[in-house]
C-alpha cells in the first residue's frame, strides 16, 4: 500500500496537465456527428463530440488518450484507470483486436504512469468506433457484419456491458433511426416532474434504480459478461469467456460494467439537490443529448468526479431490487471502504485497490479468452 501513496506525493510534481490529445486530427461536425451515432458508450461519444478524445484514422484510442480525456472533464486519475488501462487492452498492430493483454496490472499501470517511468504504457489501443455487434469480424479478410470505413473488431463482447439498453445500439436503427423511440420506452418511464429540482422533468435516485433494474432483465446481452435471460449461468457469454467465475461470483460481476458506466454519468453529470442533502437527479435533456446525440450536457463545466463516489453510490444500490444486484453491492461494501487507519492518506489511490481487490476476488482476472480472426469461409456481400 505504501507504493500507492508515494505514487500520489509523485504525481503532484510529475504528472504532466491533461490536454484530451488522441491520435488523430479533429474531424469536419457533420462527419463527427456521424461517427458519434457508432459509440454505444454515451460518455466516450460525448467526449468524442466535444473534439476532447480524438481516435487515429482506424477509430483508436490508447490508454493515455482515454485517461487524459476522462481527466479533462474532471475525473481523478485514479477513477480513469480503471476505464482506461483496465478496457484500452489491444497492441498498435493488432487492428481487428484479436489478442488482449495484460501486461500490467490496473493499479501498477497507475502507478508507472503517474511517477513519469520510461515504460510505455501507450501503446495499448481501443477502437472506439467498432464497439457494437455488426463490427465483428465474419472472414479473413477483415469484413465486418455490416461493413464500414473502420476495420472490422474481432471481439466487440469485450466491449460491451454485462446489459445494455437498446439505444444507442445500431441494430434497431433502421426501424428507429432517431431512436426517439427506444428513449421513450427505456428512459421516459424514470422521469418525474418535480419542480423544486428543475422546471424539466428529471430522473431522481428511485428512476436511476428503476432503470438499472429494468435493463437487468430485458437489456441485450451481448458482453463478455452478460449472463442470458432470466440471468441464467449456463450457455452464457459470462460462462464462455469466464468458465473460472462461478455462481454465485458470476451474478456479482454481470453488474460491474453497467454498473460502473452508469453510476459513473451520474456522479459526473447528476445535479446535487438544492437541500445539500447529498442526493442527486439527471434532467431530461441532458439524458437526450446523451442517449440520443451523443453530447456532453450544453454548457457543460468541469467538476470533480472521484472513484470514491462511485463506488458508494454502487454500494447504496444494496436493497433496491435489483435482481442479482445486492451480491456485487456486498462484495463491494466488503472491501471498497478504507481501512480505520490513516483515512484521508492518497484515498483515491487506495480505493482504486480496494475497487480491484473487490474484482480479484470475485474472479475478474482469472480468464482471457478471446476471438481470434475468422477462416475465410464465410461469403460476405460488400
Amino acid at each position: 500500500m505504501r507504493c500507492i501513496w508515494i505514487a500520489s506525493a509523485l504525481a503532484a510534481v510529475t504528472a504532466t496537465a491533461p490536454d484530451g490529445r488522441g491520435g488523430g486530427d479533429p474531424v469536419p461536425e457533420e462527419e463527427r456527428e456521424e461517427n458519434a451515432k457508432r459509440i454505444p458508450c454515451p460518455f466516450l461519444a460525448g467526449l468524442y463530440s466535444e473534439g476532447i478524445l480524438k481516435p487515429d484514422e482506424f477509430g483508436r484510442v490508447n490508454s493515455q488518450h482515454l485517461k487524459e480525456a476522462m481527466v479533462e472533464v474532471g475525473s481523478t486519475v485514479p477513477n480513469a484507470v480503471f476505464p482506461s488501462f483496465g478496457t484500452v487492452r489491444f497492441k498498435e498492430e493488432d487492428i481487428h483486436q484479436t489478442e488482449r493483454h495484460w501486461d500490467y496490472g490496473l493499479v501498477p499501470s497507475g502507478f508507472l504512469d503517474q511517477i513519469g517511468l520510461p515504460e510505455d504504457l501507450s501503446n495499448l489501443w481501443l477502437n472506439i468506433m467498432t464497439m457494437n455487434v455488426p463490427d465483428k469480424c465474419v472472414d479473413a479478410a477483415g469484413h465486418a457484419e455490416v461493413p464500414s470505413k473502420f476495420p472490422c473488431n474481432a471481439n466487440p463482447q469485450h466491449v460491451q456491458h454485462g446489459y445494455s439498453t437498446t439505444i444507442r445500439d445500431p441494430r434497431y436503427d433502421s426501424e428507429d433511426p432517431t431512436r426517439e423511440k427506444r428513449f421513450k420506452d427505456w428512459i421516459e418511464p424514470t422521469l418525474v416532474v418535480n419542480k423544486s429540482l428543475s422546471d424539466e422533468k428529471v430522473m431522481t435516485f428511485d428512476g436511476f434504480v428503476a432503470l438499472l433494474a429494468r435493463v437487468t432483465v430485458e437489456g441485450d446481452l451481448s458482453g463478455e459478461w452478460s449472463l442470458k435471460p432470466n440471468l441464467e449461468y449456463e450457455g452464457s457469454n459470462l460462462q464462455h469467456y469466464h468458465p473460472h467465475v462461478q455462481p454465485p461470483n458470476a451474478y456479482a460481476l454481470y453488474h460491474w460494467t453497467a454498473w460502473l458506466a452508469w453510476v459513473g454519468l451520474w456522479e459526473a453529470y447528476g445535479y446535487p439537490y438544492p437541500d445539500n442533502s447529498g442526493a442527486k437527479f439527471m434532467t431530461e435533456s441532458d439524458l437526450r443529448r446523451f442517449m440520443l446525440e451523443g453530447k456532453l450536457p450544453k454548457n457543460w463545466k468541469k467538476k470533480t468526479f472521484t472513484l470514491k463516489d462511485v463506488g458508494y453510490t454502487m454500494i447504496a444500490l444494496e436493497g433496491h431490487d435489483i435482481p442479482g444486484g445486492d451480491l456485487y453491492a456486498r462484495a463491494l461494501k466488503e472491501r471498497f471502504p478504507l481501512s480505520s487507519l490513516l483515512p484521508g492518506a492518497a484515498s483515491e489511490w487506495r480505493y482504486m485497490s480496494n475497487y480491484a481487490a473487490t474484482e480479484r476476488s470475485l474472479g475478474f482476472f482469472e480468464d482471457n479468452i478471446v476471438n481470434p480472426m475468422p477462416k475465410a469461409n464465410r461469403a460476405v456481400v460488400v
